[in-house]
């Protein structure tokens, strides 16, 4: 999978392929999460470009959005909870995204509900913290 994305990349198609750097997650055995990246080496003279992989723990942030599209939220509800992470109030979010304090609440009660949350600080939670080390909150 992550030299399939890798040589998307490689031969990019469209502005996003050529922005990109190809990485896959994936979950282990013991629930732990893991990102795979793929890189190209520079070529050198008598030898060509090498492919490579690393590996390494994934990021609490990564793993968070993984589960924000996995809940199937719209653009804006995205939009809504990055805002709520990085602490914003409802007139905050309000400002930075254009619309109404009630559209805000709109936005985050649909949220709750798809997530199964019944607000902010669980809602972050459960983004950033279930399943992280299943063995801690087990």
């Amino acid at each position: 999978m992550i030299f399939g994305a890798l040589r998307k990349a490689l031969k990019p198609q469209t502005d996003g392929d050529l922005n990109s750097v190809p990485s896959v997650r994936v979950q282990t055995r013991l629930g732990r999460w893991l990102t795979f990246h793929g890189a190209r080496t520079e070529p050198r003279p008598g030898r060509g470009g090498e492919t490579m992989v690393v590996v390494e723990p994934s990021r609490p942030q990564e793993l968070a959005w993984l589960r924000v599209y996995a809940y199937g939220l719209s653009e804006r509800e995205r939009a809504g909870v990055d805002l709520v992470v990085q602490g914003a109030s409802t007139k905050e979010i309000s400002k930075a995204l254009y619309i109404s304090e009630y559209t805000v609440q709109e936005h985050l009660s649909n949220v709750f509900d798809k997530v199964g949350v019944r607000g902010r600080r669980a809602l972050i939670k459960r983004l950033f913290f279930d399943n992280l080390y299943p063995a801690i909150f087990a």
